[in-house]
């Protein structure tokens, strides 16, 4: 990712949150000759100072020829937003995008034992509303649903992360950036945006 400086963020913390909140990532690895991507969702989890992605792919997926300690990144993306020049109290301006973006760089770790692609699918069914239960499964079926996907894990060696929310603008200017998202109830951006404001 190209990063620029006014914009990088290092907060282990803040990472691992945009990631809980936008689980949905893209896998990119390169073991067949070619580039390949996948979209899945993740789960992930704090080891030290690396974070630990859990997922899985389909059986017949060809990306799962990098399982066995492939080079993977793993792509987030959280809120985003258009930000239009009439916002900014100095002119002449541009057009821009503030986003927040988090790249995860890694070698992929096949997790095969059982009880370990359980516990993925556990963290995973946490997101769903209705409680779903994996172990509550017929085991004929259950055994059948594992058979037909291979969980790994990534580990990260390399992290870049970028949230792009204005910094380089001036104070007045990105306040004004903040109430004219608000107008339009684009909150999540104003909140990340607002919390890179100076403390008063």
């Amino acid at each position: 990712m190209y990063l620029r400086p006014a914009f990088v963020e290092t907060d282990l913390d803040r990472i691992q949150a945009l990631i809980e909140a936008h689980p949905f990532g893209v896998l990119v690895t390169r073991a067949t000759g070619t580039m390949d991507g996948s979209h899945v969702p993740f789960s992930v989890a704090r080891d030290g100072d690396a974070l630990v992605l859990s997922a899985h792919l389909a059986a017949a997926n060809p990306q799962c020829a990098a399982l066995a300690g492939g080079e993977a990144l793993a792509i987030f993306g959280g809120p985003h937003a258009y930000i239009a020049p009439g916002w900014y109290q100095a002119q002449p301006a541009v057009p821009t995008w503030d986003y927040a973006a988090v790249h995860v760089h890694g070698h992929l770790e096949p997790v095969a034992a059982p009880d370990g692609m359980t516990e993925m699918l556990h963290a995973l069914a946490a997101e769903d509303p209705h409680r779903f239960d994996v172990d509550a499964l017929p085991e004929r079926f259950r055994t059948t649903m594992m058979a037909g996907i291979r969980a790994f894990r990534l580990r990260s060696e390399r992290i870049e992360a970028q949230w792009k929310m204005s910094q380089n603008r001036s104070v007045t200017d990105r306040k004004q950036v903040i109430a004219a998202l608000r107008a339009q109830q684009n909150d999540a951006i104003a909140d990340l945006i607002e919390a890179t404001l100076p403390a008063l």
